[in-house]
């Protein structure tokens, strides 16, 4: 299953939000409050959200124009974020996709919060980057 997360734009360079969003020990800030066990690396960043899943994320490709983050978590089902970003002259548009192997029975009951979570995701790195 993929959701594709809305567009912003973030007045911010192109530069300044990749090295945001490679930054994995900054990436808590991109996430929902109710995280927990936050741990990170120079290469992942470790966290649970209660009652969903303890989720464990590396980068698994870069460029300027998109980051891919593998997920690996305590459901054994396959996860990656994709964040693409398209340099402007007054910023840089951004979007977040998930991609997750979601059994058919439960894709209608977890669309809604995967499409909050990449939406929230996009928002909060256009808050974080802006500031």
């Amino acid at each position: 299953m993929k959701v594709s997360g809305k567009t912003i734009h973030v007045r911010a360079s192109n530069r300044d939000v990749y090295d945001k969003l490679c930054n994995l020990s900054y990436f808590e800030k991109f996430l929902p409050e109710q995280v927990k066990d936050w741990e990170a690396g120079e290469d992942y960043c470790q966290f649970a959200i209660p009652g969903i899943a303890t989720m464990r994320l590396t980068i698994a490709e870069k460029s300027e124009s998109k980051i891919i983050y593998t997920a690996s978590n305590d459901k054994n089902i396959p996860v990656s974020i994709a964040i693409f970003m398209d340099g402007k002259d007054d910023g840089t548009d951004l979007h977040a996709d998930i991609d997750a192997e979601i059994p058919i029975f439960l894709s209608a009951m977890v669309h809604k919060p995967l499409q909050n979570l990449v939406d929230m995701i996009a928002d909060r790195v256009k808050t974080e980057t802006e500031n």
